[in-house]
């Protein structure tokens, strides 16, 4: 992962979330952004949008089987679907 990921906050139902964009090389070639539920009960990290710089494919994972907040799942692919592939 990048030295330096970003990281935006953000708050939905009552339960806080925290998105990071990043750029991995060591394991894979690319940039995703990953949203993780914060606090005691969170789930770390749940939902992964990546784009592979090797093939082109932008793919999304859900990481839990736990219901999430539709909002922030939309927020989340709408932000995703905006910031990746970073525009340079």
């Amino acid at each position: 992962m990048t030295d330096h990921p970003e990281r935006d906050r953000w708050s939905f139902d009552g339960q806080h979330y925290q998105v990071t964009k990043f750029s991995d090389v060591a394991t894979r070639d690319g940039y995703g952004f990953e949203l993780a539920e914060l606090g005691p009960n969170g789930r770390g990290t749940v939902l992964e949008a990546f784009w592979d710089d090797t093939t082109g494919l932008f793919t999304f994972t859900a990481l839990t089987q736990g219901p999430l907040p539709f909002r922030a799942v939309e927020q989340f692919v709408s932000d995703a679907a905006i910031g990746v592939p970073p525009s340079a």
